[in-house]
């Protein structure tokens, strides 16, 4: 339903831009002094279950982003917004600002989530929203150790505190290399649909 709704939106704005002699561009970059097109998707568990499990999921996003960028960033204009005008470069999450992969806002009760910010409209919601319900399965399921937030503005850090962090990919061709050498991937997306996208 939500991957319905992502695809219809897109067509619907498309379809009324043509009619009145316009074009909708959600290009991940499509102006080069401008901020980019982002896809930000939110998270959630249900608001019954314990508020660790909400952590476990982060952390297996986070585990496997590098793995999924390529699904997530799938156009060579999509690296061109990374790490600028309040795009994500890093492997990190936090409660406090916008520079980061992923963000916990002020939420409680049903509205508590985390904010995946890297995607870009380009992204086919389907395949992407596929892969982070199984990178968080896996991070429930291990209950995997959510690293230290990142409680700083990543865009105003020096290039000494980023160091500290994992970059995402730079560009397709290092996501496709990801991508093509990831048993996750592998497991969770067809030889023919990876094949596609690492242009094998």
């Amino acid at each position: 339903m939500a991957a319905d709704n992502a695809m219809t939106f897109q067509t619907i704005v498309k379809t009324i831009a043509r009619q009145n002699g316009l074009f909708a561009d959600f290009s991940a970059k499509p102006l080069d002094d401008q901020p980019g097109n982002g896809f930000h998707i939110n998270m959630s568990v249900k608001p019954n279950e314990k508020e660790e499990n909400l952590y476990y999921m982060i952390a297996g996003i986070l585990d496997k982003i590098e793995d999924m960028t390529l699904f997530l960033n799938p156009s060579e204009n999509s690296y061109r917004r990374f790490g600028k005008d309040k795009a994500p470069g890093y492997v990190t999450w936090s409660k406090e600002n916008r520079s980061q992969l992923i963000r916990v806002p002020a939420a409680v009760g049903e509205y508590r989530r985390a904010e995946l910010r890297s995607p870009d409209p380009t992204s086919n919601p389907y395949l992407a929203f596929a892969l982070m319900i199984y990178a968080g399965l896996e991070g429930m399921q291990s209950r995997l150790s959510l690293p230290s937030p990142a409680d700083i503005n990543l865009y105003k850090s020096s290039e000494e505190t980023l160091k500290a962090f994992r970059k995402l990919p730079s560009d397709i061709r290092e996501a496709r290399r990801i991508a093509a050498d990831s048993s996750f991937i592998r497991n969770h997306v067809p030889d023919a649909i990876l094949d596609i996208y690492c242009c094998r």
